[in-house]
């Protein structure tokens, strides 16, 4: 029986070669589509999943608002770890991380910036599951000056040589630094990432003992039965024990007083295992994904795989009277029902089981250019995997049963008496059920178009806005501390050359402004958070910044010292509208000093320091070191590669073998949003994926269409129509389905995207009515061109050769 339902299935596929190409190449491209997007996610899902007892392990971070700023970090203070292992009994253990960005390193000539050092805890390896291939793990972080060389780091500087034993000099200060262990490269699903591991000891701020300086990453471990909540009751006592108290040290009034100013302040935990997609804090050590985005894509794959089934079901009913009377036929002689019912499915599964093999090929061969897109590192072993094997064949059931039940069971519900009476023709071509499939594919493509070119505009409009200062040609220069005395000589070096225009030594740049303090004026007792940058007396002009009130820091006031300029924001908040230069701010302008009162000499015009995503913060400048660590340089529009050719030059004249590492600002702007780069590259290529299979579907249905009312178009063309109008008649029902689709997908797409996407943004784009019937202006475009071929076909056909046998 199988047998020859397979014989059946086989011959038809062959028979109708377009009809069964097309069905073939459709669901294949939907499969591979779907699939790859579905490997996409479940690597998403994965991150953190093979850590030991990681669903035991929480990381804590501080929440709360100041003067109405709220901030949302993942940082806490140095004695919380211990205090949470001695105080709350839900706690098993403890371990804090601190982060390095860049850190200089040298063995004997050869140097390097190593991106991420982690500053850990000796019990690192009992919270974590990075296999340590070389090394004691109890003892490898024990004591000052030790480190870990992931097994890559270790090759770039010891080759084949065993590294432990080896003693590496790290920093601008050439601490010796012995490597006392080699551990695997982290995997790419782990939301830590790094390539050396430091000893805590090695960093003096690992012992510090002040609750109201948060700078840490601190995880901690229940006991198996143990309930989180009960953790975050004993987390919340800290505030009152221990933060209070400082607030009253350092700020002179009790917490109750800080409180009732209408300021929050706290700590909550975040499963780790949630980390990578639920965080999407701008602070975690490695960029996470987003569940939205997530959602987004599962939700297209499902669109993908529905639009290339319905391809299957359209084409399959359409051409339900070709194969109506084989029913007929064989119900009249006695087949039951469910045996038909069979018979259709098999060819289903025929047709799902040839366009998944297809299917497998298309994902080898797109896996690569799918990683470039994607920014991923899947591999061929996912592929040969025996869980995903399982899934795969499953999925092709699956696609099978889903493409081919509604034909099956539409074809075998056909009476042999109507069919043998010729009756069944008329009742197809007016399926409203077709229609309704056509409409539904289309209202998906429209909905991806709109998303597609919402997600384009914005990220042009983050690219091209003004930010408030110049960001073009000016260079990041890092490591700058490594310079020392020869600060001043190299700055002047530089400039005395052709091509440089300015340079300026700060503690940060922008984008990367990120250090926070809390501070207040002298006549009130309202406290403020605000970020804190250290420049010197050029970075106005380096930058491009323009004076709203008063002036920048000049050389000819040695007092400048002293002074502080804010940025529109943090002036407006602290209460004044006008500079009358008797205002000053009070605050901690280095560590552990006692606050002091600073005058304010100018308020500088907002800029954006930090991602688009937020408002602008308020901000305060002050004169800091020089050296200090980085370097903003202005070169003159040109040619940047001569320029930079000379910097390092000029570099390694004066910072005695520090290594030369740079980055262009507006580049470091562009990888704030290189997530929403990516999401919008993949939604594009599947957006077109899904109107490609769309318009597949939309060309079989109109090839059967115009050859059923062949016979008609040559009557109307005998009686005289020309081809325009022909086309238009052939046409205009596919037209009409896809402006149907257009006015549903329309208001849908834009609720959607103007609430749960754009809705990230602080500064984000209108969508106007124009893009919306762009886009549906541009559905109707492509369905019209599908079609069209079909149409012109037929209406320029000879009227002969359809009526000669009538």
């Amino acid at each position: 029986m199988w047998k020859n339902y397979l014989k059946i299935a086989y011959r038809n596929l062959l028979k109708n070669k377009i009809y069964s190409g097309i069905n073939v190449f459709g669901l294949s491209l939907g499969m591979a589509a779907s699939l790859l997007i579905l490997i996409y996610v479940l690597d998403e899902l994965s991150y953190d999943t093979f850590h030991p007892k990681g669903e035991q392990v929480y990381r804590i971070g501080m929440q709360g608002s100041m003067n109405g700023n709220d901030f949302d970090m993942p940082f806490s203070p140095a004695p919380m770890a211990q205090a949470m292992i001695d105080e709350i009994p839900e706690v098993e253990d403890a371990t804090r991380i601190g982060v390095f960005r860049t850190m200089p390193m040298r063995f004997e000539e050869k140097t390097f910036t190593e991106p991420i050092t982690l500053v850990v805890d000796p019990n690192f390896f009992e919270f974590f599951g990075f296999e340590l291939l070389k090394g004691n793990p109890e003892e490898a972080l024990t004591g000052p000056d030790k480190v870990i060389l992931t097994a890559s780091t270790a090759q770039r500087y010891f080759g084949s040589e065993d590294p432990v034993g080896k003693v590496l000099f790290r920093g601008s200060e050439k601490t010796a630094t012995e490597v006392t262990g080699v551990v695997a490269d982290p995997p790419h699903n782990s939301h830590l990432d790094f390539e050396m591991l430091l000893s805590a000891d090695s960093w003096g701020y690992m012992k510090d003992l002040q609750w109201s300086s948060n700078n840490l990453y601190t995880y901690f471990r229940i006991y198996p039965e143990a309930d989180p909540k009960k953790a975050q009751q004993g987390i919340d006592g800290f505030i009152s024990k221990y933060f209070g108290p400082e607030i009253q040290q350092f700020l002179g009034i009790s917490l109750d007083s800080f409180l009732e100013q209408g300021n929050r302040y706290g700590y909550a935990y975040i499963p780790m295992m949630d980390i990578h997609l639920y965080s999407g804090l701008a602070e975690d050590i490695k960029p996470g994904g987003n569940i939205q985005y997530l959602y987004i894509f599962a939700a297209i794959a499902l669109f993908i795989i529905l639009i290339a089934c319905i391809n299957f079901m359209n084409l399959a009913t359409a051409r339900a009277s070709n194969r109506a009377k084989e029913v007929g036929v064989r119900k009249a002689i006695g087949a039951q029902k469910s045996r038909l019912v069979y018979q259709f499915l098999t060819e289903s599964m025929l047709y799902s089981l040839i366009s998944g093999l297809l299917a497998f090929l298309l994902i080898l061969l797109a896996l690569s250019p799918f990683n470039a897109l994607s920014g991923k590192d899947l591999g061929l072993e996912l592929l040969i995997n025996p869980f995903f094997l399982v899934g795969f064949f499953s999925f092709i059931l699956l696609v099978g049963l889903m493409a081919g039940s509604y034909p099956a069971f539409y074809l075998t519900s056909f009476s042999p008496v109507t069919v043998l009476k010729g009756k069944i023709r008329s009742g197809v071509k007016r399926s409203n059920f077709r229609n309704g499939l056509v409409v539904f594919q289309f209202f998906i493509s429209i909905c991806l178009i709109i998303s597609s070119m919402v997600v384009y505009k914005q990220l042009r409009y983050m690219q091209e806005k003004n930010l408030g200062f110049d960001k073009e040609n000016v260079v990041d220069l890092l490591h700058t501390r490594a310079l020392g005395t020869n600060a001043e000589a190299f700055k002047q070096d530089l400039l005395s050359q052709s091509g440089f225009v300015s340079a300026s030594y700060a503690n940060t740049l922008p984008p990367n402004i990120d250090w926070n303090s809390v501070f207040r004026t002298t006549d009130s007792q309202q406290d403020f958070l605000c970020n804190l940058n250290f420049v010197d007396h050029d970075q106005l002009e380096t930058l491009g910044y323009k004076m709203a009130q008063g002036r920048f820091f000049s050389r000819q006031f040695p007092s400048d010292t002293g002074a502080v300029v804010l940025n529109e924001t943090a002036f407006r908040q602290m209460g004044w509208t006008e500079l009358d230069g008797s205002q000053k701010v009070s605050g901690f302008w280095n560590v552990n000093s006692e606050p002091v009162a600073r005058v304010v000499i100018g308020v500088i015009q907002d800029f954006n320091f930090e991602s688009l995503r937020a408002s602008v913060r308020p901000l305060i400048m002050t004169l800091g070191d020089i050296p200090n660590n980085e370097m903003a340089i202005r070169l003159n529009a040109g040619n940047p590669a001569e320029k930079l050719a000379i910097l390092e030059e000029t570099w390694k004249k004066h910072a005695d073998g520090a290594p030369f590492e740079y980055s262009f600002i507006d580049s470091n702007f562009q990888r704030l949003f290189l997530a929403e780069q990516k999401m919008g590259n993949i939604i594009l290529v599947f957006t077109v994926l899904a109107i490609s299979i769309a318009c597949l579907g939309l060309f079989g249905l109109a090839a059967y269409t115009t050859e059923q009312r062949s016979k008609e178009i040559s009557i109307r063309k005998a009686l005289g129509a020309s081809m325009p109008h022909l086309v238009t008649i052939l046409s205009r029902d596919f037209t009409l389905l896809v402006l149907i689709a257009f006015l549903f997908a329309g208001p849908l797409a834009y609720y959607l995207m103007n609430t749960y996407w754009l809705g990230n943004f602080a500064y984000r784009i209108e969508i106007g009515s124009a893009l919306i019937f762009i886009a549906g202006f541009m559905a109707i475009l492509i369905a019209w061109i599908t079609v069209s071929y079909q149409s012109f076909k037929t209406a320029a056909s000879n009227p002969v050769d359809y009526l000669k046998n009538e």
